[in-house]
C-alpha cells in the first residue's frame, strides 16, 4: 500500500454501504479507484484519489467484532468505543471535507450529469474559493472548490491588483508575512491613506467614513458577505 507515502494527509470515513459508496465516489464524483481490498466485486476497503487528494472509505465495523482485530487492549477500546458512537449518532456531525476541482462549475454540471444531487449550487465566497455541497449515502457533507480571483481587497475595498487566486486582502492591508493587519492598523491606514490623503479629509470626517466603509468589508462583518 501506498497511501501514506503518496497522499500524506488523508482522511477516512466510516460508511454504511460500500457498494453504494463506492458508486457515489467513482461513478458520480468521478474519483479513482486507487487501491481497494478485498476487490472492487466486495469492497470493504478503498482509496479513492482525486487530483493528489484522498479519500479512503470503510464499512463500519460492528462493534461485537472489534476484538478479532487486536489484541491490545487500548487498540480494543478505541476502535469499540467509535464503532459505537457510529451506529448511534448521524454520520460527520460538524464536519465538513473540502476537495479542490480544476473548474467548480464543470464539475457541478458534470456530477449532475452523472446522476448526483448537489445540496447547493457553485457560489464564490469572500475568502476566495467558489464551491458547492453535496452528501453522500453515508450522510458525509463535501463541498469541492475552486480557488477564484478576487477583484477588491475583502478588508478595505481597494482593487487587487496582480492577485493570485484565493488571494483575498491587498498589500496595505496585510503585513510582512501575507496575514491580515489588525482592525485599528487596517482601519488607521483607510483613514490616513484613503479619506485624509486621497478625499481631502479631515481628520474626524475621515475617521467616521472609514469606519461605515470598513463596515460593509466581509473581513471585519461576516454579514457583509451574505
Amino acid at each position: 500500500m501506498t497511501v501514506q507515502k503518496e497522499f500524506p494527509n488523508t482522511t477516512i470515513l466510516a460508511v454504511k454501504d460500500m457498494r453504494a459508496s463506492m458508486a457515489f465516489y467513482r461513478d458520480v464524483c468521478g474519483f479513482e479507484v486507487k487501491e481497494c481490498w478485498p476487490g472492487e466485486e466486495d469492497p470493504m476497503w478503498a482509496n479513492l484519489v482525486m487530483e493528489r487528494q484522498s479519500l479512503m472509505v470503510g464499512i463500519s465495523m460492528d462493534p461485537e467484532k472489534v476484538d478479532a482485530m487486536t489484541d491490545d487492549d487500548k487498540e480494543k477500546a478505541w476502535h469499540r468505543e467509535a464503532a459505537v458512537e457510529f451506529r448511534e449518532h448521524p454520520a460527520g456531525i460538524g464536519a465538513m471535507f473540502y476537495i479542490q476541482v480544476e473548474d467548480v462549475d464543470a464539475y457541478h454540471a458534470a456530477v449532475i450529469e452523472r446522476g448526483g444531487k448537489p445540496a447547493t449550487d457553485p457560489k464564490s465566497q469572500f475568502y476566495g474559493l467558489r464551491a458547492f455541497g453535496i452528501q453522500d449515502p453515508t450522510g458525509y457533507r463535501l463541498l469541492f472548490y475552486s480557488p477564484i480571483t478576487m477583484e477588491n481587497c475583502q478588508s478595505c475595498g481597494m482593487p487587487l491588483v496582480d492577485a493570485q487566486p484565493g488571494d483575498m486582502y491587498c498589500d496595505y492591508c496585510t503585513d510582512d508575512h501575507g496575514k491580515l493587519r489588525s482592525y485599528e492598523e487596517v482601519l488607521e491606514g483607510t483613514t490616513q491613506g484613503y479619506f485624509m490623503h486621497m478625499q481631502k479629509m479631515e481628520r474626524a470626517e475621515a475617521e467616521v467614513a472609514a469606519k461605515e466603509m470598513l463596515a460593509k468589508m466581509p473581513a471585519w462583518n461576516p454579514q457583509a458577505c451574505d
